[in-house]
């Protein structure tokens, strides 16, 4: 064992050094105030005179090692460790400090209007301003440490995440103007989040002061610094025409920024011996049934999640669907292998409210199905991207390989344009293996 004093963020510590497996490792930890420094690679413990006496008690080899010059004060006889620590400057005018700055440096950073501290990753990112740059190298000398600054800002070889923005409050009239108008509560939460994030990047001017031109320069903030995508940018629209002109009382406005026209991208879907294989590598009850019901009702995942008891017609085999997206109710098929695996899914587990309930009541949790989708998918041997959505996307496909009607496939999934079920007409097979290629007609052998 290894004994001495050392000054580790801004604070002194006995620092002991002991071998793996050490017996008195186990009285170290009954030390109140001790901790373990990754760093250094020992236990650290608070200078009071109290510990000094219970580390001289633990001194019993002549292995060990007593590193304290007696003669000088504590504050002489430790030396300040060096540190290395890296600054990296990305795009979006963003400053990542990846190293402990310290009491002066923490509040420095917390003073910012705008910072973001990654867990995960221990650092810090804040805009970068000529200011900011100095003050961190400033702190950093203080904190006696060896800075290496890397700049990504051209050449792209980091993708950094943007710093999250300050919000602000979002007008209670909002809320009570999207319950009014009877919005899903999705829409709400989306809604009142963006609004939250437009006010608080123009927090110092009242929100009915903001001019179009100001929104459609945040509106470009979006599309080029924040890179969102097309459907994320028009829900932002969405949410600020809403406020203007519904919550405002405004003039109707139109916020178009020109934009590359995107193809269309064909949504991933599981062939019939996929589907199956899925379902079979699915062994957990709960989550068997859950998959059975989103591919046999093609519904989406809140769909689900929002089913109660009372939804389920067992005579009539059908489940009612109610206020799905657009706020409309309607009624699926409950197919005789989805009623026998329902049927005994709610035998065993008897729920209270809704079909499918968290540990501790209430819906199950969204991100567990998508999770546990995902994991069973792998298990199957399935190489796609496999979602709940991806099975909503396969009952329609495989209806239309059976020959059902698009007009029904329409209903069935509750989509209020039959353009956006026509899209499955590009993934069938049918048809197109009828076709025959006029090369095969061809004898050039």
């Amino acid at each position: 064992m290894k004994i001495t004093l050392v000054q580790h963020r801004e604070q002194e510590w006995i620092a002991l050094n002991m071998p793996f497996g050490d017996a008195r490792i186990d009285l170290v930890k009954q030390v109140r105030g001790r901790k373990w420094s990754q760093t250094l690679k020992s236990w650290l413990l608070p200078v009071t005179e109290e510990n000094k006496a219970f580390v001289s008690s633990l001194v019993t080899k002549k292995t060990d090692k007593v590193v304290v010059p007696k003669a000088k004060p504590v504050e002489k006889a430790v030396k300040q460790i060096e540190r290395k620590g890296e600054i990296w400057l990305s795009k979006g005018n963003r400053m990542t400090i990846c190293f402990y700055p310290g009491k002066e440096g923490i509040d420095f950073l917390k003073s910012l209007p705008v910072h973001y501290y990654n867990v995960q990753k221990k650092h810090w990112v804040i805009p970068y301003t000529e200011e900011n740059y100095e003050r961190i190298l400033e702190i950093a000398k203080r904190q006696n440490v060896l800075l290496v600054v890397k700049d990504y800002r051209d050449k792209g070889e980091r993708k950094s995440k943007i710093v999250k923005e300050v919000k602000k409050a979002c007008p209670e009239a909002v809320r009570e103007k999207l319950i009014e108008l009877r919005y899903s509560a999705s829409t709400i939460a989306t809604y009142t989040n963006m609004l939250e994030h437009f006010f608080g990047y123009y927090r110092e001017i009242p929100p009915n002061q903001i001019t179009y031109e100001q929104i459609r320069q945040y509106i470009m903030y979006l599309v080029e610094v924040k890179k969102v995508g097309e459907s994320t940018q028009n829900q932002y629209i969405n949410a600020i025409k809403f406020y203007y002109e519904k919550v405002m009382r405004g003039e109707r406005q139109t916020f178009y920024i020109d934009r590359p026209k995107k193809g269309r991208k064909l949504p991933t879907v599981l062939s019939q011996q996929e589907t199956i294989d899925l379902l079979r590598a699915t062994t957990n009850l709960k989550h068997k049934t859950i998959l059975t019901l989103i591919y046999s009702g093609g519904l989406r995942i809140s769909e689900l999640l929002n089913l109660q008891l009372s939804d389920i017609d067992f005579d009539a085999n059908r489940i009612h669907i109610r206020g799905a997206k657009g706020n409309k109710d309607r009624y699926v098929g409950l197919s005789e292998v989805a009623k026998q695996v329902l049927t005994y899914y709610l035998r065993k587990v008897n729920p209270e409210l809704y079909i499918f309930e968290g540990m501790n009541g209430g819906k199950y949790s969204a991100t567990s199905v998508q999770k546990f989708i995902k994991k069973y998918a792998r298990k199957a041997g399935i190489s796609k991207v496999v979602t709940p959505h991806t099975l909503r996307h396969s009952f329609a496909t495989h209806l239309l390989e059976k020959g059902t009607d698009l007009r029904y496939i329409q209903h069935i999934l509750g989509h209020n344009n039959s353009k956006t079920t026509e899209i499955y007409t590009h993934i069938t097979k049918v048809g197109l293996n009828a076709i025959k290629n006029p090369l095969d007609d061809f004898d050039f052998g």
